[in-house]
């Protein structure tokens, strides 16, 4: 584990001009997160070096027989109005374009998420370009753990294992704060509890993968949290602080994960990925393009990638002979080749990795063993 690095804190004061205490929070946040991500980048591009030069998905190895279960792929690509969020041009889901990646190489694809239509659209696209492809779409709504069961349930009658489970399905939170039908706040039941229920629900499937694979998707936004103590955002709710926790909480169970799996001989392969800056359909869902969040990113349109740029990091973890378990891969260039990824949870002790681990364990009523 990195040893815990002290980052930086929010300004503390009453009030700003006109601006509450909350509101000042909020601007002070999202105004500098393109300048931490980027700035994160520039220093990442400096100092690290890609894994795989050159490397892009057309590099797959087959999949012909593997099992691939991805959350949240059905952000199929559409066109979006000049002036709107992301920059102008085309845009799509990170799952769509992993789902594409690996289908194309033969595996055996299920997208798992909320809307049927979306799903549908991105399996028939994904089957025009392959028309050979298995693939299929199954909802799936992580926020909800009783669908989560449903899924996984559903999973266990029609495959005898899993080889890559890409947990890649995100929120970046709703204006105002939201809890789902068990109080939870929704970015965290979402992107950090859906995830840890649906893995310890296919635990069985994935032991019996071949050399099987589990993905987490955390982010550079991770690096804005602080601590673990207020994973829901109670005492203070910003669409961002929301996203980062759940995106440093991620990171943190992939590597505990990782150490788990090592110590009690699973035999599965953890690793986190993030994709740098992309054109993804994550603001307008969430706290749209009008917040605070949405306007700052939309300010710096010359960081934003295509995403199959984007999912490169997640498809060498997933697919590529040497990636290494235990690992955080990421973008390290402009031309977003991958490389082992700057920590973005540095804060994380033992301590806070256990604890995260049983605030988990009691949000869903599972272990992951």
């Amino acid at each position: 584990m990195t040893n815990p690095t002290k980052l930086a804190t929010f300004p503390q004061c009453a009030s700003f001009g006109s601006l509450d205490r909350r509101r000042f929070l909020a601007l002070t946040a999202t105004a500098s997160l393109a300048a931490v991500v980027g700035s994160q980048a520039q220093a990442q591009e400096n100092a690290t070096r890609s894994v795989a030069p050159g490397w892009s998905a057309a590099d797959i190895p087959s999949q012909v027989g593997r099992t691939v279960v991805i959350t949240g792929g059905n952000g199929a690509p559409r066109i979006i109005r000049e002036g709107t969020f992301p920059p102008p041009g085309e845009y799509s889901g990170l799952g769509y374009q992993d789902a594409r990646a690996l289908a194309g190489k033969g595996a055996n694809v299920i997208i798992a998420s909320r809307d049927e239509t979306k799903g549908s659209e991105a399996v028939a696209l994904i089957k025009a370009e392959h028309p050979e492809a298995n693939i299929r779409f199954d909802r799936l709504d992580l926020a909800d753990l009783a669908s989560v069961k449903a899924f996984s349930d559903k999973l266990q009658n029609e495959v005898d294992r899993v080889d890559i489970l890409i947990n890649n399905a995100a929120t970046a939170g709703t204006p105002d704060r939201r809890v789902n039908g068990a109080g939870l706040e929704l970015t965290w039941a979402t992107n950090a509890v859906g995830h840890f229920s649906l893995t310890a629900h296919l635990m069985p499937l994935l032991r019996r993968g071949e050399n099987p694979r589990v993905v987490f998707l955390s982010s550079g936004a991770a690096s804005r949290a602080t601590e673990m103590e207020d994973l829901q955002t109670e005492k203070d709710y910003t669409p961002l602080k929301a996203y980062a926790i759940s995106k440093a909480a991620l990171l943190v169970l992939a590597r505990d994960l990782n150490r788990r799996s090592s110590e009690n001989g699973w035999g599965i392969h953890m690793t986190a990925s993030h994709p740098g800056v992309c054109k993804t359909f994550l603001i307008p869902s969430g706290p749209g393009p009008d917040s605070d969040f949405g306007r700052n990113l939309l300010a710096h349109p010359e960081r934003f990638r295509p995403t199959e740029l984007g999912v490169l990091a997640t498809l060498y973890a997933a697919a590529h002979p040497a990636a290494e378990t235990g690992q955080y891969y990421g973008p390290v260039n402009d031309k977003y080749e991958v490389g082992i990824s700057q920590d973005h949870a540095a804060f994380a002790t033992a301590d806070i990795t256990s604890r995260l681990y049983d605030a988990l364990a009691t949000a869903t009523g599972q272990t992951i063993g």
